[in-house]
């Protein structure tokens, strides 16, 4: 594997010598991002993947959004009221307007709400808004949510991205986003090939702030490695491959941040499929993956293993649970007991496939060579993009490795594990069933005291562990690689580009702040 690792930056190495971009034109004030796909929609009212949130924060605005602790705090609200555990108000701020022009009230956070729920939306959020009971707007300031039961958090109800009343529901995936009131506007977009973000005139913004944003589409990480070091890309968030990063951090142009991050990576199991219900089998391919040395050679350290969906950051993390370190004796061991001896050839009647998108083409190599050494073969299918998550959303696969971006509530155990929320009612796309983890969730959802929230999660993820719906894999750090002429990054824990709206950029003359 090390002589293969070698070979492949190597190569890496000499295609970066050899190809030759050149920066295109952009106006004084253009900062250009390198993202690795199309979002899968550009209307806050279905954005589910993390490329297309990442773009929605810097359009769109929510009553509430996560702060750089991950808690929730005031945004498009002046203030918000608690008075019972089924009732939240929400004080909007006065002035806010959207890139039109328009002033943002409760009128426009209703017909949001509301075009969300609707059935004939079939908007992928509308499970996440099944706790809302009911959403009024007393008048053009005040939202007032209320809830069936006591719902722990609640003010994760309050993160959708609000648009003006009547926008229309999107026809295609290609179309552009609508109207925001977030700090830029999009002004084109051109699918699979880049997206331009200009500047919403009534949002203010710090002297001398990129005044547009040119977002690529690069799906190869070599090329993008590439415009990084020509200068053709300014910035690149969490897409970068390892290998190259000292080579990037060589570059006097670049700057290199490397932060904790709370992004999961998990290997996840088809519960529908028999051979993978049996806990031996589960537990074996767990003992097989040697995660620490795929961290500290793939990753180049830049992350850490992980022992589930919680990282240390969170209020609720309980790290002392059951681990699995690497040990293929044991892995041999269960899968013996489990029926599954190894024949004259060392293999056994076992063969998985494992999906994939080509970025993740590598990682699978890694997990296929692992896994091999137990007996289990692996075989690997590679698709692209959106035929791969379609896949995945639809539970058409016995194994893949995915990650979950921006977890900050442990509700949202309920949302992966909880047997009622196989889609299209939520993302338990595995299809796991457990009697005593559906009791455990619902009532860690159902509790608004924080003690008894943090024991009850403390059991969640003793049982997550032993049970293993997922083999936890690392947590991600957060790599950004950016040119120096970008000033004031702060690096958000679960990888948001929400400072691109704020940085400021050397050499830029005038910007100024506008009136909202």
């Amino acid at each position: 594997m090390r002589l293969r690792l070698v070979v492949q930056i190597a190569a890496a190495l000499v295609a970066l010598a050899g190809c030759s971009h050149t920066r295109v034109d952009h106006a004084p004030g253009t900062i250009q991002v390198d993202i690795e796909t199309s979002p899968t929609s550009t209307d806050p009212r279905f954005a589910t993947d993390a490329i297309s949130s990442r773009i929605e924060e810097l359009i769109f605005d929510s009553m509430v959004k996560s702060d750089g602790d991950g808690q929730f705090a005031a945004h498009l609200a002046e203030s918000v009221e608690r008075p019972s555990p089924t009732e939240i108000i929400f004080h909007l701020k006065h002035g806010v307007r959207f890139s039109d022009g328009r002033e943002l009230t409760a009128r426009d956070v209703l017909f949001t709400y509301h075009s969300v729920l609707a059935p004939e939306s079939m908007s992928p959020k509308r499970p996440s808004l099944e706790q809302l009971k009911t959403i009024d707007e007393p008048d053009d300031y005040t939202i007032v949510m209320t809830t069936a039961h006591p719902y722990a958090p609640a003010l994760e109800l309050a993160t959708l991205g609000i648009v003006p009343a009547d926008t229309p529901l999107p026809a295609e995936q290609n179309a552009a986003a609508p109207v925001g009131s977030g700090p830029f506007r999009m002004v084109d977009y051109q699918r699979d090939e880049a997206i331009r973000l200009e500047r919403n005139p009534y949002f203010p913004h710090p002297p001398g702030a990129a005044q547009s944003i040119l977002l690529k589409i690069v799906p190869d990480p070599t090329v993008r490695a590439l415009e990084l070091a020509e200068g053709v890309c300014d910035f690149s968030g969490n897409n970068i491959e390892y290998d190259v990063l000292p080579w990037l951090a060589r570059h006097q142009s670049l700057e290199v941040s490397k932060t904790p991050g709370t992004t999961y990576r998990y290997l996840s199991f088809n519960f529908r499929d028999r051979r993978l219900r049996d806990i031996r089998v589960r537990r074996a391919i767990a003992y097989s993956i040697d995660r620490n040395t795929i961290v500290n050679t793939m990753l180049r350290g830049t992350g850490r293993v992980a022992t589930g969906l919680l990282s240390p950051e969170n209020w609720a993390y309980d790290g002392n649970v059951t681990g699995y370190s690497y040990d293929p004796e044991k892995a041999r061991q269960l899968l013996d007991q489990a029926g599954y001896p190894a024949g004259s050839n060392g293999m056994r009647r076992l063969t998985f496939e494992f999906k994939t998108t080509p970025e993740g083409a590598r990682m699978g190599e890694v997990f296929q060579a692992m896994l091999q050494r137990v007996g289990i073969e692996l075989t690997i299918r590679t698709l692209d993009f959106a035929t791969y998550y379609s896949d995945i959303q639809a539970g058409k696969f016995d194994l893949t490795s995915l990650q979950w971006v921006g977890i900050n509530d442990p509700n949202f155990y309920y949302m992966v594990f909880d047997s009622k929320k196989t889609p299209p009612h939520g993302q338990n796309r595995s299809y796991y069933s457990n009697s005593a983890m559906d009791s455990l969730v619902e009532a860690g959802m159902s509790n608004v005291e924080p003690d008894a929230r943090r024991k009850i999660y403390a059991q969640v993820q003793q049982l997550a562990a032993d049970d293993l719906p997922y083999v936890s894999l690392w947590w991600v750090d957060n790599v950004a690689v950016m040119n120096r002429r970008l000033v004031g990054f702060d690096a958000y824990p679960n990888g948001s580009f929400r400072s691109l709206a704020t940085l400021t950029l050397i050499g830029l003359d005038g910007g100024g702040t506008s009136s909202q």
